[in-house]
């Protein structure tokens, strides 16, 4: 199972977890041990995007409702974004 896909998964059910990544997504994304084109996938907040790299048709992607919850409830502008992205890359 890809880890982007357990990240996702143990939001579901981790509180410590959710709470690190509200402070800070990159780095609970880091600290889970996400590639680093995942931690830019999580980032970006694409849920097709997401649902290519994990090989899952995207209308099956519902079934993980985490991203829809967190990808709606985060505030990234685009310059912040940008500026998270490079750091990931970093």
């Amino acid at each position: 199972m890809s880890k982007l896909l357990d990240y996702l998964n143990a939001l579901d059910t981790s509180a410590a977890l959710i709470q690190a990544h509200k402070n800070d997504p990159i780095q609970a994304a880091r600290d889970f041990g996400l590639s680093v084109d995942e931690q830019v996938l999580i980032l970006r907040q694409d849920r097709r995007e997401i649902s290519a790299f994990l090989d899952l048709p995207f209308r099956d992607f519902d079934a993980i409702d985490t991203t829809e919850t967190y990808f709606e409830s985060w505030e990234i502008a685009g310059d912040e974004q940008a500026q998270f992205e490079q750091e990931v890359v970093a």
